[in-house]
């Protein structure tokens, strides 16, 4: 199912709501890795699932490449 770029946003935003909720539960930083540790095995896991490994490859490939950027703007 395609959304619409202003539904699509909609949707994330309602989508985002537990996941706030279990940020705001987290008690320390150490809470906040062991949540954002299993957010990304759970992402990888549906990648993997919906796109395949190649596809899952792929955004991950994008994400390192968004946090090169990030590393050198703040060189």
């Amino acid at each position: 199912m395609a959304y619409e770029p202003s539904e699509r946003k909609k949707r994330m935003q309602e989508l985002m709501q537990p996941i706030d909720k279990q940020i705001m539960m987290c008690d320390d930083v150490q809470d906040l890795f062991a949540l954002a540790s299993i957010m990304v095995v759970t992402s990888k896991n549906i990648f993997v699932q919906q796109l395949g490994r190649d596809g899952a490859a792929q955004i991950f490939e994008k994400i390192v490449e968004d946090l090169n950027k990030i590393g050198r703007a703040h060189v």
